[in-house]
């Protein structure tokens, strides 16, 4: 590994040992607090989203106006909705418990997705949008989503212990949370983008980090729900 590669591996590890606390601190603080940190991160990352479109629309040349207002739509939309269900559910009253485990559900999906696919991963999963993705990684990252909810369901003590409900909700926080990530990623490849931004130092933009998220929230709102 030369020098590069190590640098940047370096910085990777010191922005998320700064970002980690930081993010669980707030998930603790709930109230005006979360409710204030999430309108802002939803705010950049809805600027960096539309940077995205804007730039791929410039390489494509333009394109129809009314698509292109279709397009803006959909992603206010992709921001908004998943942000504006995250914030409910953490003013519900089991609130910092569900927020957290989806949170923790998601990076479970993306660490079994990566080390299953370093491990076994031979055949590509979506080779156009994400080259270094494969079935295999997939399907870790769907066993390790359920595994991951399964077990916090029975340690949390304000969610309700039931197992089988537990694994199917963390096999669709491994679907959604892939498919979130494959989506960005696509928008990426069209605007020629390796990230969404600079704002995190060795990890691009927020985009970038939340991008397994977003389509997470909306889902674990509705489990809370009907839990």
């Amino acid at each position: 590994m030369d020098a590069r590669p190590r640098s940047e591996l370096r910085l990777r590890v010191a922005s998320a040992a700064v970002g980690l606390p930081l993010l669980f601190l707030v998930l603790w603080a709930g109230g005006l607090v979360f409710a204030a940190v999430a309108v802002v991160a939803a705010l950049i990352a809805l600027r960096e989203m539309l940077d995205l479109l804007r730039r791929a629309r410039t390489i494509r040349g333009g394109g129809p106006v009314v698509l292109d207002g279709v397009r803006v739509l959909a992603a206010v939309a992709w921001v908004a909705l998943p942000f504006a269900a995250l914030i409910a559910l953490r003013l519900d009253d089991a609130g910092l418990q569900w927020t957290a485990l989806a949170f923790l559900v998601t990076f479970a999906t993306d660490t079994s997705a990566y080390a299953a696919g370093r491990a076994v991963g031979r055949r590509k999963l979506a080779p156009s949008i994400s080259p270094g993705k494969t079935w295999e990684g997939a399907v870790g990252g769907l066993l390790g989503a359920a595994a991951a909810a399964a077990a916090l369901v029975v340690l949390i003590d304000d969610i309700e212990s039931r197992l089988l409900p537990a694994i199917a909700l963390g096999l669709g926080v491994g679907v959604v949370a892939q498919a979130g990530d494959l989506l960005e990623s696509k928008v990426k490849r069209l605007a020629d983008a390796k990230d969404s931004g600079r704002l995190i130092p060795g990890h691009g933009g927020l985009l970038d980090r939340l991008d397994s998220l977003v389509p997470v929230f909306p889902l674990v709102y509705v489990a809370a729900q009907v839990w």
